[in-house]
């Protein structure tokens, strides 16, 4: 079934009942006021608007250090219950995740969106599923999920170890969208935006109509080199257009998947390494410059002070060199 433009309302006998009364807490408007204590996470959520939060994450790879909370997290808050975006990268994680949200927002949680296809986005699901939390994503990433997510599990269990891992199992969602849709969930009205295929085929962009806050997901980095496994060049550019123009409609403020939240301005430095390192591979590969070669000359020294440079760059050189050269063979 398409959902195309349609409304979904979660009426009050879709939402689960707290396990316990939940402290309210007063929120004050100026931005990024409330710091508040996460400690099942181990972060500190921040405040972005009257019941808007994220929980920033690190930028780097998965480690023992970092238990896998690798990239943000957001919880909107309305009436009757709390919508958490992405749910984190372990059963564990997903816990203190839930259990976060609920204390800040004094609210249950009654749904779970996943902006794209990402194991710290992924994992955590699996807390939500026991609790009986609904799962939603955009049904291209819901076939990704169950496709290789398995294999996910299995590379953080031995990055992260077993025990961090405990209980972890891999949950494709139950509820999928195919493009633009506007749902209503704990009575609070979010846009769920398809913006076609940019960092993976099944991006979503999720906007608080109430406060114009937009989640990007890992359409957007803010000081993290991209990953160009899942992306297209072209319809990555036209997303982040789409992108600026959705936040600047508003209070400009973009909740990336990786880094602080910023303003549209945070995007130009994103833009502009697509298209250098599209530029560059593509020079190379005109010149005849084999694979191997390629990934070392293509270094972009503007960007090398951005996390998981340069190991990611380099990853990215190889699949874009790897794609132009397909491209090539298919003319």
């Amino acid at each position: 079934m398409r959902h195309s433009d349609r409304r979904w309302t979660f009426g009050p006998a879709a939402l689960r009942l707290a396990a316990a009364l939940l402290c309210l807490i007063a929120f004050a408007p100026a931005a990024v006021l409330a710091q508040l204590d996460a400690a099942a996470a181990g972060r500190m959520p921040q405040g972005l608007a009257e019941g808007v939060h994220v929980l920033v994450g690190d930028v780097n790879a998965p480690t023992p250090a970092n238990r896998g909370e690798i990239g943000n997290i957001g919880f909107v808050v309305g009436e009757q219950g709390t919508v958490v975006i992405n749910c984190g990268a372990s059963y564990r994680h997903g816990r203190a995740v839930i259990e976060t949200a609920e204390r800040i927002g004094g609210k249950p949680v009654v749904l779970a969106i996943i902006t794209q296809p990402l194991q710290e986005f992924v994992m955590g699901a699996s807390a939500f599923a026991e609790r009986g939390i609904p799962v939603l994503s955009h049904r291209a990433s819901a076939e990704l999920i169950e496709a290789r997510c398995e294999t996910c599990l299995r590379t953080l269990r031995t990055q992260l170890g077993e025990d961090e891992m405990a209980g972890t199992r891999v949950v494709v969602p139950t509820q999928r969208i195919d493009g633009d849709t506007v749902v209503t969930v704990g009575g609070r009205e979010l846009q769920l935006i398809h913006p076609g295929w940019g960092s993976s085929p099944g991006d979503l962009i999720v906007r608080d109509t109430r406060s114009g806050i937009v989640f990007a997901g890992a359409l957007a980095g803010f000081g993290r080199v991209p990953e160009l496994r899942d992306g297209d060049m072209a319809g990555w550019l036209a997303a982040l257009d789409r992108l600026e123009a959705l936040a600047g409609q508003d209070r400009d403020l973009i909740v990336p998947g990786y880094g602080a939240p910023a303003g549209t301005h945070a995007l130009a430095a994103l833009r502009h390494y697509l298209r250098d390192i599209d530029t560059r591979v593509h020079a190379l590969l005109a010149a005849g410059t084999p694979l191997l070669e390629a990934i070392k000359a293509a270094d972009l020294p503007a960007y090398s002070h951005w996390a998981r440079y340069p190991l990611q760059h380099e990853r990215n050189v190889q699949r874009r060199y790897l794609a132009l050269e397909n491209e090539l063979f298919e003319d």
